[in-house]
């Protein structure tokens, strides 16, 4: 599977569609039959739909550019609000690839996770061409030659909202072509360093949630992610998985984790600025240092790239 320069994206940049990233319990955009086509991956949901599978007083959809990788996704993150303090908020995520995927290729990534600890693919029938449960609430289906993800909120309940979302594929229009950002630019170097070899590809990605970078020499791809507020519980969870060493970054103790499969989380300050840093495939004896290296020459740059990644203020 190979990333493609100038692969069109399913998202549109907020700047180019003039509509709010975030909506709460407002127009979804597109349902089967409207009229515009959707732009984003969260015009393919309608909140009151969401709230009936998840039973939420409130339903709130973010963009999302990402995860880039080898294929790269779009994404909503979808937040139920259940309205009580005993059940907290946990978004998770509705993602649709924009690269072609082949039934080989859909494989490849099922066996990706298993390589990287997530637990064994079970199969669920009648979803698509091919569906998969992998480890604890993670569903991925194949169909017409994309992945659709769903990212947490139980197996069940994915299931459900997998149904709904998969005949609206075919609605999601593609978005312009992507190019390079100057904070991504700034440590092509360092990418460089982990890939061995010059760029071949670029895709980076900006919205006001997320600063995505990506790097790509033949089979290697590099990838980094900043978020406006700290991933602390993504960093906890990656401490905790096998081979996974606690890492200082940017000058603070304890706040990365490196992991063997080629991973590095950090959270930095009191802004808790949240980065993850990918590299596949990936060799620990080979490339751990460098990986570091990368995440470290990031690293002072956070900070300031936090107001312009943040989430939107409610009400905006």
């Amino acid at each position: 599977m190979r990333l493609r320069a100038g692969a069109a994206f399913l998202l549109v940049l907020l700047t180019c569609c003039g509509g709010p990233s975030g909506t709460a319990d407002g127009p979804s955009g597109t349902k089967t039959g409207a009229a515009p086509a959707a732009t984003r991956v969260c015009d393919l949901l309608d909140p009151d739909e969401v709230r009936s599978i998840y039973a939420g007083m409130r339903i709130s959809l973010t963009d999302y550019a990402g995860p880039v990788g080898d294929p790269s996704f779009d994404s909503c993150q979808i937040t139920v609000d259940h309205g009580t303090t005993t059940s907290p908020l946990i978004p998770f995520q509705l993602q649709v690839s924009i690269d072609p995927v082949s039934p080989a290729d859909y494989q490849e990534l099922l066996d990706r996770y298993v390589a990287d600890g997530m637990g064994s693919s079970t199969p669920v029938p009648g979803l698509g061409e091919a569906a998969h449960v992998v480890g604890a609430g993670h569903l991925q289906v194949y169909d017409d030659g994309k992945v659709l993800r769903v990212q947490g909120g139980g197996d069940e309940n994915a299931i459900r909202l997998a149904e709904l979302v998969l005949p609206r594929l075919p609605e999601l229009a593609p978005a312009p072509e992507v190019g390079t950002e100057p904070a991504c630019d700034v440590v092509t170097a360092q990418a460089e360093a982990v890939l061995g070899a010059p760029a071949e590809e670029r895709r980076d990605r900006q919205t006001v949630d997320e600063l995505r970078c990506e790097w790509a020499a033949g089979h290697e791809v590099v990838s980094v992610t900043v978020r406006g507020y700290g991933d602390e519980v993504g960093r906890m969870w990656a401490a905790e998985l096998p081979g996974a060493e606690t890492i200082d970054v940017g000058g603070l103790r304890d706040n990365g984790v490196y992991l063997p499969t080629g991973g590095v989380y950090c959270w930095m300050g009191v802004q808790q600025v949240g980065m993850y840093v990918r590299h596949r495939p990936h060799d620990p004896d080979d490339d751990r240092d460098l990986l570091v290296g990368l995440a470290a020459a990031f690293a002072p740059k956070l900070l300031d790239l936090a107001p312009r990644v943040a989430p939107p203020e409610a009400g905006h």
